[in-house]
């Protein structure tokens, strides 16, 4: 059970003891969602983010017995422009790694970062999401309040493309040093390919994992500044069906709002 709930325009905000409960706790929130959307589809299609905050959410979701893994399709956030597939610090083996290769899932539709053209790429996979038109997403929200990897400076709430080319600023690539997928902000890419703030307003359910001490002020903003692209994940109090996990750590610097429930 959380320690406390409460809302924050639309936003549902959960905070949980430790990231292990917070992970369970996402992780019975999204088995709760594929159940529900299988109810009344063949196919659940869930997008997933990518990154070690989600460590604790995956190894629960992987442990599910009750999750049809067959009649799920996966897709990905984003990816850094340039990495194979193989590469240790590459979305697309992380989430292999962690679940689409350990569960029988019946499809994972990768966003090639490695792609010769990337805008073609981009493309692409925006028409997969088009037609697909995904379920569920779950996604973290990035030190400097970046989703996906639309941080700050590239952030557009009302970008007409779906998928697209980022530049990625200092302090995202930092994080990504401090997150151990780099050893020096001179190897984090410079570029990524990443789904825009409009695909994970039109997807009809949001899971959003924020473990963590480091995400403590993006968080804050996040829930208690104004909605603006100076911290893309704001928008979240916006969506009509947005659920924040949290832990303690990263609800350190947010005040008890009035009308909580303890």
């Amino acid at each position: 059970m959380p320690i406390r709930t409460f809302r924050a325009g639309n936003l549902e905000v959960r905070i949980h003891a430790t990231r292990a409960e917070m992970g369970e706790a996402g992780a019975a929130a999204v088995e709760r969602a594929i159940a529900e959307i299988l109810q009344r589809r063949d196919t659940a299609r869930v997008v997933f983010a990518c990154a070690p905050s989600q460590n604790e959410f995956l190894a629960s979701l992987r442990a599910s017995r009750e999750i049809d893994w067959p009649r799920v399709e996966a897709f990905h956030l984003d990816e850094y422009a340039g990495l194979p597939a193989g590469h240790p610090a590459s979305f697309r083996r992380f989430l292999k790694d962690r679940l689409t290769g350990r569960v029988p899932i019946g499809a994972f539709h990768e966003l090639r970062g490695d792609a010769e053209d990337p805008d073609a790429e981009c493309i692409r996979y925006a028409a997969l999401l088009d037609r697909a038109k995904p379920d569920l997403a779950v996604a973290g929200i990035g030190e400097n309040g970046h989703l996906a990897f639309i941080d700050p400076p590239v952030c557009d709430f009302a970008d007409p493309r779906d998928v697209r080319v980022v530049d990625l600023d200092a302090t995202c690539r930092m994080q990504q040093v401090h997150d151990g997928a780099f050893a020096r902000i001179e190897d984090v890419p410079k570029r990524a390919l990443s789904l825009t703030i409009p695909v994970l307003m039109r997807t009809p359910r949001l899971v959003v994992l924020v473990p963590g001490g480091t995400k403590r002020r993006a968080v804050r903003a996040a829930v208690e500044g104004p909605i603006h692209e100076a911290c893309p994940a704001s928008i979240l109090r916006r969506h009509p069906c947005a659920t924040l996990f949290l832990d303690t750590e990263s609800a350190a610097l947010l005040a008890a709002p009035r009308g909580s429930r303890d």
